[in-house]
């Protein structure tokens, strides 16, 4: 009994041993073969040691329990050839693409459970109408359904959906769902949704949404939204959104936005309630703040921006580095331009300062004047601002401007501003002594203004004057000429 138990333990562990040291465990194994044998010493037969040497197979080693059972008669047989089986194993094995199945309507209440099967990744539909989703590998017709319309290789027609459209490929059509339209490659057509557009490959037609557009090739048409649009490849149509526009590459045609526009390279136009920024255009930005790197064209808002102007600035502030056009401004800062400070004396203020910003052709001008008390006349303060033109004739230039002021005799910005104001037509020319040194003088015509039956300034001007009275003596219009000289930092 005790021999049995120790044949038996002595058998599994042979198979034990031999499936741990297989090199592959779908290799066969051949029978053991009688290996040569001796006798021992003590009369039993003892199977002959495997021979190992360069050249030679290893053999596998007998367990000792079985060669026990077995009385030492058992030998291996030699080792698989692990080639063939590595060879066998890194050859893949052919995988070939199941064949398209037309079937021209499908009924489907999720993917998986419709009249066209269980499997639908090889199925081209005509028609395919889902209560939750459809799926398909194609569809040359019409998609609906509640939930999702998802297919595989491309889309040729319309999927409707309150969900998501899905198309893994080109979509040649209509999308049109609640929540979203996604294209992952070509897209021609029009894309609606509140959600979101998102084409992965070139567009051209159109993108409707109350959320985001989204092009990653290049868009032929228009992208329209409430939200954003957003094309990282080339853009050339209309970008139109309440939010923002973002063209990544070139874009020829129209931007316009509530929000703000970004273009790297535009031709066109932007236009924006808030601000258009563009690296370089060709065109115009209007908007109340523009920002453009290389202008060829012009800027129109209340502050514009630039690095360099080949055309026209046109707001309250502007700002260029270098511009080749002009800027038209209260406050212009041209690195190419005028910046200037002046000092003169005239026959309506003894002293003035005024403070000259503009392009090389065009300034504007804010000054501030004062006469002290004498020979019984009272002391004078002048505030007032205006725009001119100004010719260089190589080292003498000549300056016409129009200059509004406002007249006070107790201090500047007083109540009575709005009873007396001064207007002024200066005709001057100047000679650059230096580069930063000018001197200049010039005439003027003056025209004051007073009303409500107000002082009427006989003590201002000199030489003939010109009086006209109205509405009953209330208002008074005087108008002499006068004279001006001083130098120019």
């Amino acid at each position: 009994m005790k021999r049995k138990v120790s044949v038996c333990a002595g058998v599994m562990a042979a198979v034990v041993a031999f499936s741990a040291n297989a090199e592959e465990p779908n290799a066969g194994v051949q029978a053991f073969e009688s290996a040569p044998a001796h006798p021992d010493a003590g009369g039993d037969v003892v199977a002959a040691p495997a021979v190992e040497g360069p050249g030679a197979e290893k053999a596998m080693t007998v367990p000792p329990l079985v060669d026990a059972a077995v009385g030492g008669a058992v030998s291996t047989a030699p080792a698989a050839d692990t080639s063939v089986v590595e060879k066998a194993k890194a050859e893949p094995a052919p995988s070939a693409e199941a064949p398209e199945v037309h079937i021209p309507f499908s009924l489907s209440l999720v993917p998986g459970i419709s009249t066209s099967g269980f499997h639908t990744s090889n199925v081209v539909n005509t028609v395919s109408i889902g209560l939750v989703a459809t799926h398909a590998k194609r569809v040359d017709g019409v998609a609906m359904s509640v939930g999702a319309n998802w297919v595989e290789a491309g889309m040729t027609g319309a999927q409707l959906t309150v969900g998501a459209n899905v198309s893994r490929g080109p979509v040649s059509g209509a999308q049109l769902a609640v929540g979203g339209n996604l294209s992952g490659g070509d897209f021609l057509g029009v894309q609606s949704s509140v959600g979101a557009n998102v084409v992965r490959g070139a567009m051209e037609g159109a993108q409707l949404t109350v959320g985001v557009n989204t092009v990653a090739g290049t868009v032929n048409g228009a992208q329209l939204g409430v939200g954003a649009n957003v094309a990282t490849g080339a853009v050339r149509g209309a970008q139109l959104a309440v939010g923002v526009n973002v063209a990544g590459s070139p874009m020829r045609g129209l931007q316009m936005a509530a929000g703000a526009n970004v273009a790297s390279e535009m031709s066109g136009v932007q236009m924006s309630s808030g601000v258009s920024i563009a690296r370089h255009i060709n065109g115009g930005q209007v908007s109340i703040i523009n920002v453009g790197g290389a202008v060829e064209g012009a800027q129109v808002g209340l502050v514009n921006v630039a690095g360099h102007v080949d055309g026209t600035q046109v707001g309250l502030i502007n700002v260029a580095g270098h511009t080749e056009g002009e800027s038209v401004g209260l406050l212009s800062f041209v690195g190419n331009g005028q910046a200037n400070l002046a000092l003169w004396s005239s026959d309506v203020s003894l002293t003035n300062v005024g403070v000259k910003l503009g392009s090389k052709h065009l300034y504007t001008l804010l000054t501030a004047g004062f006469t002290p008390a004498r020979g019984g006349e009272r002391r004078r303060y002048t505030v007032g601002a205006g725009f001119g033109g100004h010719i260089p004739l190589e080292r003498f230039f000549v300056d016409v401007d129009l200059v509004g002021s406002s007249l006070h005799s107790k201090k500047w910005f007083s109540d009575e501003s709005s009873e007396h104001v001064l207007g002024q037509l200066r005709v001057m020319g100047g000679w650059q002594v230096a580069r930063h040194f000018a001197v200049f003088g010039g005439v003027s015509a003056n025209t004051l203004v007073s009303w409500n039956g107000s002082d009427r300034w006989n003590d201002v001007g000199i030489g003939p004057q010109w009086r006209e009275v109205s509405d009953s003596g209330r208002t008074v219009v005087r108008t002499w000429p006068g004279v001006l000289a001083g130098v120019q930092l």
